[in-house]
């Protein structure tokens, strides 16, 4: 479903800077590799959109819904198991962010942060799968 470019600090949350830098603990769901998507609404859509997506119960942050999927994550050849990983997409379109055509859906890596969270996996390449299940589910490969 879909492919990253090689994989960066940001993408992975391993920040250069010093400890006050923060870990946000997640990773936006950007084009990649892929040529001519809409990347505001294409993971949304087009890869979760069947998911059980909610608004934020928090009133400050209603813009954005929420959902779980579960995600095999196989790193380097080595099954990881399945993770059930939190999804966050921002609706709002009157953002810098969306004007300027950036990403708007994230992945939250809670307890599978210790599988990618590392420098060993800097300029890999991260595959996304999944699978048509009820409900989907999918994996996430770093070769």
């Amino acid at each position: 479903m879909w492919q990253s470019k090689p994989l960066t600090r940001r993408d992975l949350n391993i920040p250069l800077g010093t400890s006050s830098t923060n870990k946000t603990g997640s990773m936006l769901w950007k084009k990649g590799a892929i040529e001519g998507i809409d990347q505001r609404h294409f993971f949304r859509v087009e890869i979760f959109g069947d998911l059980e997506w909610s608004r934020d119960a928090n009133p400050g942050k209603k813009h954005y819904e929420r959902a779980t999927a579960n995600f095999q994550i196989v790193v380097k050849g080595i099954d990881y198991g399945v993770y059930p990983l939190k999804l966050s997409h921002n609706t709002k379109t009157d953002t810098t962010t969306y004007i300027q055509k950036n990403s708007m859906t994230s992945v939250h890596w809670g307890e599978a942060s210790s599988v990618v969270v590392r420098p060993d996996l800097l300029g890999r390449i991260m595959y996304l799968y999944r699978r048509e299940t009820n409900p989907p589910t999918f994996m996430v490969e770093i070769d």
